[in-house]
């Protein structure tokens, strides 16, 4: 039989048995203080703990101070006594440490993890579609500067990838999305500004190209075209039914829908 590591152990052992040997602790060495206090002096708040059933209970409570680091300076001892308490700090200690990894990593850390996930997702998006209108431009200029013409596979690649994009941040601002309360009001901004200017920028090539007379309305490019529109209107309506409300939201939210309609009408 494979044997298990120690901190295969601690990692797999729940944070109830820990605690219940935290507590089996205090009591096995509340007993110990009992029943050497019939040997050694172990005085209490000034009180000597006796080996009675008062003293018992004294025991147990010395026991829970040390435990806790509370009872260093209320509890004086000698001889093994000091060696008992100083194994205890050291027992206690080591599971408190587990204690708290393990409230940590239950809590803590999913908790962090979710937010800068959703942090990193948010700033790709962002560059994503910043990428987009950079392609944009840079195929205009190209055009225009009788560099290189204007394909549809160009017009494609920028497409799609604008899609996929769209799409995420509609699952992402999605009722769905159990952390959407986690999004600030600030990113809800960057984002719809974001698509606002990136909706702006697909305008803007689709009436360059019409100005130039390139042949864009591909089968591909519309069906494209239709998905890009329909996922913005998801957006749009997933951001009103959030509880960000900022003026500049709205604003960003109303030129989304207009600029989605301007590009239906050229299709």
């Amino acid at each position: 039989m494979h044997k298990k590591g120690l901190f295969q152990f601690i990692r797999e052992t729940s944070f109830t048995k820990f605690l219940l040997a935290w507590i089996i602790s205090i009591f096995v060495f509340g007993i110990i203080y009992w029943i050497l206090s019939a040997y050694n002096t172990i005085i209490i708040n000034g009180q000597a703990l006796s080996f009675t059933i008062l003293g018992f209970f004294n025991g147990l409570y010395a026991s829970l101070l040390i435990a806790l680091v509370f009872g260093l300076g209320i509890i004086t001892h000698e001889g093994i006594v000091t060696v008992i308490v100083y194994l205890q700090l050291l027992i206690s200690g080591i599971l408190f440490f587990i204690l708290a990894d393990k409230i940590i990593i239950k809590y803590i850390h999913p908790y962090y993890h979710i937010t800068h996930h959703q942090d990193r997702k948010i700033n790709t998006l962002m560059i994503m579609m910043s990428v987009f209108r950079t392609d944009s431009d840079r195929i205009m200029h190209e055009y225009a500067t009788r560099k290189k013409q204007i394909t549809i596979k160009d017009i494609e690649s920028i497409i799609d990838g604008l899609y996929v994009v769209f799409l995420d941040v509609e699952k992402l601002f999605s009722e769905k999305n159990i952390h959407r309360h986690k999004i600030s009001k600030i990113q809800y901004l960057m984002l719809t500004e974001n698509i606002e200017d990136s909706l702006h920028k697909l305008e803007s090539f689709i009436l360059f190209m019409e100005r130039h007379n390139i042949e864009w309305k591909d089968k591909s490019i519309t069906f494209w075209m239709r998905y890009i529109l329909e996922t913005t209107e998801k957006i749009a309506h997933n951001i009103a039914n959030s509880d960000i409300k900022s003026h500049k939201i709205i604003l960003a939210v109303e030129n989304i829908k207009a600029y989605a309609e301007k590009i239906k009408a050229k299709m």
